[in-house]
């Protein structure tokens, strides 16, 4: 099927080409079917004080998976430099229990990745590994006031570095916040039932260090240049945690979850066939994807294309067909990050079955091993996104 534009009915061309996006008619189902369960600010779960309404929700929840034919769930368990399981490194999440370091009334983790379990459905720790603050509303000192003891961040503020908007995150040139984070690591797969660890897309700042509290100290003592030294920061991350939690346990898995692009294809540069204009994580977050894939750390990779098919700079089918050029003839598994909390948007976004021919689309490359949604709450939303996340459940449960 051509693909045409929503709006006014005109034809989706791959970036700079006269040749029309096609989408296959028939859907293929991949092994993973995963929704990303977002517990930053309480976005799809609310805190545990009241434990009935907490896991009447998550019960909710795995009802939702299992009529949308979803089998993983990406679960949210450190959100600022916090747990959402019980930790001697990492105090209580105020996300969780409502106030950084109060205890929940159980071990309420280990009764999710029990339901979980019950249901046939895999559970991924998703972690963030430097945010400390979610925003930059308040001081360091005014927000460290807030932290519970235990926090790593406030028993070291001199491990501490600001983005440019004032939000603090554990600086990655420091050896210790990268032994602190591997630490973190392994004490969740050592402690619990979970099929693996997952990152997100946050590596440095998506706005860039402060330039007075930055990781330039660290890197004045290096020979390297900047952008190198700090991708290496973040590839000792990689390269620890997978082989740390390797060492626990062989068949945990570890996976990223990048920013779309990782370079734009420009002047001899390989990359997506995206626009010049457009943001790269290899030099704006310093996610060097690649680089984990070649070099074997990583278990698989679901680059975010929350973009859609008709996007003027960054569509959506340039970059996947970019992502299964990569992981073509790889061990590394390629599942597609989809944006479905953007259905109903204005412009492509308002088509209900954009994310269904996205995932038509991704499904059609025999590297592509899943997909996974972003975020739980747009599967039981009643609103702008309804309409899409009909035709998204109808296409997973083979109705479509």
């Amino acid at each position: 099927m051509k693909l045409y534009r929503f709006s006014d009915n005109l034809p989706i061309m791959h970036f700079g080409s006269e040749i029309q996006v096609e989408v296959p008619d028939k859907y293929v189902e991949k092994p993973l079917r995963g929704l990303w369960i977002s517990n930053v600010l309480n976005i799809d779960l609310p805190t545990v004080e009241n434990i009935e309404l907490y896991q009447k929700k998550v019960m909710e929840m795995f009802d939702a998976c299992v009529s949308s034919n979803i089998n993983a769930v990406f679960f949210q368990v450190r959100t600022t430099n916090d747990a959402f399981y019980e930790s001697e490194l990492n105090p209580y999440s105020r996300y969780f229990t409502g106030k950084e370091g109060r205890r929940p009334p159980f071990d309420v983790l280990k009764w999710i990745i029990n339901a979980a379990k019950e249901r046939n459905i895999e559970f991924h720790a998703w972690c963030n590994p430097y945010r400390v603050s979610p925003n930059g509303n308040l001081s360091v000192e005014e927000y460290l006031d807030t932290c519970d003891k235990l926090n790593f961040a406030k028993r070291h503020p001199e491990y501490l570095v600001l983005d440019k908007q004032g939000k603090m995150i554990l600086n990655p040139a420091i050896k210790e916040v990268k032994q602190f984070i591997i630490d973190s690591m392994v004490e969740i797969v050592e402690n619990y039932d979970v099929d693996g660890i997952h990152f997100d897309d946050y590596f440095y700042p998506y706005s860039g260090l402060d330039d007075n509290h930055s990781d330039l100290e660290q890197f004045s003592r290096q020979n390297l240049e900047l952008g190198d030294f700090r991708r290496e920061n973040v590839n000792e991350v990689i390269k620890g945690v997978y082989e740390a939690i390797k060492k626990v346990n062989p068949i945990l898995k570890f996976g990223v979850s990048p920013f779309g692009i990782w370079k734009n294809h420009k002047d001899g540069i390989y990359g997506s066939h995206t626009d010049p204009a457009c943001s790269e994580s290899y030099y704006g977050q310093y996610a060097d994807t690649l680089a984990w894939i070649k070099g074997g750390y990583i278990d698989y990779v679901v680059p975010q294309i929350y973009w859609e098919f008709g996007h003027k700079i960054a569509p959506f089918a340039d970059i996947c067909d970019f992502w299964a050029e990569v992981c073509k003839d790889s061990p590394v598994k390629l599942y597609i990050g989809h944006g479905a909390y953007r259905l109903g948007n204005e412009g492509e976004f308002s088509n209900p079955k954009e994310v269904v021919n996205q995932v038509k689309y991704a499904n059609n490359y025999p590297q592509v091993q899943g997909n996974i949604f972003f975020t739980y709450h747009t599967f039981i939303d009643k609103g702008k996104t309804e309409p899409g996340i009909i035709e998204l459940r109808k296409l997973l449960n083979g109705a479509a």
